[in-house]
């Protein structure tokens, strides 16, 4: 595919686009089986509503990919501090605004559709902090001896504060989706935050000093609701009578499923799974897919996403610039860890904490970050742009790029 024909599309890396699309598609699958069984008993038609609502965002979630991945690299990493703000304030208006179901307040209501802002979130932190580092100053390896507090305060200590506030403003949005309450969305821009601390260079001491400072913010959001401490104390005792009926239902009934289904399924549309989850669209989808399918259907599932999040790693490790590494390596990060964990919850190795499968859980607002995110992906990997230069300037161009640092600017904070 010529150059030209790629920036036309936004499409620089085919390999990518078709990944997403069969996941997509796969996604539509098993949101249909799985709901169509609860719509029918309820009234609402052949047609599983999640089926409908997203149908609905397919087609504009794959267009905006388009149209995100024929701009250039620079537009993204300009505007990843103004994209980060919005986030911020979607998420002070959710706490305003929000529509409340079943017992949360996720989401905001524009216009005839519904959005929910901490979807949107995952991807903005990831555009922030690739903007930030890979425009921070390197830190100095030496820094002059102390003479006085007021110096140490000028050239060490506010210095220092500065270069930590990235990671303030990421725990603010983190703070406030947990009070939506939802914690699993909190905790992948978390988690997909600390990744980037690695190809973003930050010191090991850093590293280390905010993980125990995020523990101990899990640890206090955990107690903080006496539902999610009881689904961590009786995880290990879910089969017990007194449990399997209650806080550990859905953990049961998910991991009963995916046994049920052995190598190759009970056949689609046969399972059983989807008749009593309560979030068998979202959530636990991949007990259907597990329980109708088989071990066969769900190793494909996976090796959709997992080929996936590869090439988006690999394509990190080949980019022409840091800013197009960290996006790569960023939404690498957050695909990886957010289907680790939904599916080791579904199987039963960790408690629910509501993750959705990225492209085959059902979800609007879900569906257009990730197509999003990877029409961003597909932006950081546009060549740069070196056909208007005439001779001379690209021969000094060349020669400048042959002694480059593949990785430019190391900085510790």
């Amino acid at each position: 595919m010529a150059i030209s024909v790629k920036r036309s599309l936004g499409i620089y890396d085919p390999v990518l686009f078709w990944l997403a699309l069969v996941a997509t598609l796969l996604g539509m699958l098993f949101i249909f089986d799985a709901g169509y069984a609860r719509a029918l008993s309820a009234d609402k038609g052949a047609l599983p509503p999640e089926f409908r609502s997203q149908l609905m965002f397919v087609v504009p979630a794959i267009v905006l990919s388009l149209v995100a991945g024929a701009m250039r690299p620079e537009a993204w990493k300009n505007g990843s501090k103004a994209l980060w703000v919005v986030t911020l304030l979607g998420l002070f208006a959710v706490e305003k605004f929000g529509k409340e179901m079943n017992g949360a307040q996720r989401w905001l209501n524009v216009g005839p559709i519904q959005i929910q802002p901490a979807e949107f979130a995952k991807l903005a932190a990831v555009l922030y902090l690739a903007g930030y580092f890979a425009t921070r100053k390197v830190w100095p390896k030496k820094i002059a001896p102390r003479k006085d507090f007021a110096h140490w305060l000028d050239t060490i200590a506010v210095p220092k504060l500065r270069r930590c506030l990235p990671m303030v403003w990421v725990l603010l949005a983190v703070l406030l989706i947990e009070k939506e309450p939802d914690l699993g969305t909190g905790a992948v821009v978390a988690a997909t935050a600390f990744a980037m601390f690695i190809p973003g260079n930050v010191s090991w001491k850093s590293i280390v000093a905010a993980l125990a400072i995020a523990g101990i913010g899990a640890g206090a959001m955990i107690v903080k609701e006496p539902y999610r401490m009881g689904r961590i104390l009786n995880h290990t005792s879910r089969w017990d009578p007194q449990n399997v009926d209650d806080q550990t239902f859905q953990t049961v009934q998910s991991e009963l499923a995916i046994a049920s289904g052995g190598v190759f399924g009970v056949g689609i549309g046969n399972g059983r799974a989807k008749h009593v989850l309560p979030a068998t669209t979202t959530d636990f989808i991949m007990a259907t897919v597990g329980e109708e399918t088989g071990l066969l259907g769900s190793l494909f599932t996976l090796a959709i996403l997992g080929a996936l999040v590869w090439r988006l790693l690999y394509q990190a490790q080949r980019a022409t610039s840091h800013f197009s590494t960290l996006v790569l390596y960023g939404v690498g990060a957050w695909f990886g860890l957010q289907t680790c964990v939904n599916v080791m919850m579904a199987n039963g190795f960790l408690p629910a904490i509501g993750i959705p499968l990225p492209f085959i859980s059902s979800g609007g607002s879900s569906l257009v970050a990730l197509w999003l995110a990877l029409g961003i992906c597909q932006s950081a990997l546009a060549p740069e742009r070196v056909e208007e230069e005439n001779p001379p300037q690209r021969a000094r161009r060349s020669a400048h790029l042959a002694t480059r640092s593949t990785v430019p600017g190391a900085a510790r904070p």
